[in-house]
């Protein structure tokens, strides 16, 4: 699967019903986007010269000259190794036959988390929220339900380098601690989308602050996109919500990773000591 269409993909439902005609055309018909003017393309697809172009801006690019060019890329580079593996069967969980079918394509949509995330990778923007959380005053982190997953895995992870960092899963704890953010201070925000209410109250909250605010969310125009002054994205493969499995905390914690590695690479004359107390403390537990 190629970088654009997984952008297409990840925030298709967030798209007004324009820019979906769009997306259904560009999907299916990628090849007209060469072929075609602006103008031809409006026409065919049934939508306006506008909706293509919001359409481009949604998916990430400048416009349809950009988007072309992505996809021209694409054509000219192999990702034909990062494709294999099992093959995705979107499935609830009573419709399984055997074993080997639930690990097959748990494992394959948790391997296609991770390598569509990498594909979004900006270096540019994950600098920047590595300058900002290195500077911080102090960080506070924020997810709801399986996003609190990579959240306090962040939060972990800071702590043992001696960060000024805070996590709560309890909704009114987080309420009282992004009520006392302040300039200097990073909100970071864990979410699948923008419509969970309890994280758009505390990043409303944080955005007022003046704290610097950064999500790891979806594509997609949301709140979370438009509003947060860093964005990474994170996308997945969705298997059924019924069966309460997702692949985005892969995603997630892929970032997470990439991101606690790069700051204490980025601090380390800082942390280094932090890093070798908490280890020599580990080892020295005693064995059962």
């Amino acid at each position: 699967m190629n970088v654009v269409s997984e952008r297409i993909k990840s925030c298709y439902n967030s798209l007004p019903a324009s820019e979906k005609l769009v997306a259904d055309y560009v999907l299916q018909n990628k090849d007209d986007l060469f072929l075609f003017p602006i103008k031809e393309l409006a026409q065919k697809s049934g939508t306006t010269q506008a909706s293509w172009t919001r359409f481009a801006q949604a998916i990430g690019y400048d416009g349809l000259k950009d988007l072309k060019n992505a996809y021209y890329a694409e054509a000219n580079t192999s990702l034909k190794q990062a494709d294999k593996g099992p093959k995705i069967a979107f499935k609830d969980v009573n419709e399984y036959t055997s074993l080997q079918s639930i690990a097959d394509n748990i494992c394959a949509t948790s391997v296609q988390a991770v390598q569509t995330t990498y594909r979004l990778f900006d270096v540019g923007t994950f600098n920047d929220v590595v300058t900002k959380i290195v500077g911080a005053k102090q960080v506070q982190l924020f997810g709801i339900g399986t996003a609190s997953v990579a959240a306090y895995d962040l939060y972990c992870k800071l702590l043992r380098i001696h960060y000024n960092v805070v996590f709560n899963q309890d909704f009114h704890m987080s309420l009282m601690t992004v009520s006392q953010a302040a300039p200097g201070d990073v909100c970071l925000f864990f979410s699948d989308n923008a419509k969970n209410k309890e994280v758009m109250q505390c990043f409303n909250i944080a955005k007022e602050s003046g704290a610097t605010t950064i999500a790891i969310t979806k594509l997609g125009n949301n709140t979370l996109t438009t509003s947060c002054d860093h964005v990474l994205f994170a996308t997945s493969p969705e298997i059924d919500k019924k069966s309460g499995i997702t692949s985005s905390r892969f995603a997630h914690l892929f970032l997470v990773d990439t991101l606690y590695t790069a700051i204490a690479n980025r601090d380390y004359d800082n942390i280094r000591e932090y890093l070798r107390d908490s280890y020599e403390v580990f080892n020295e537990m005693p064995k059962d």
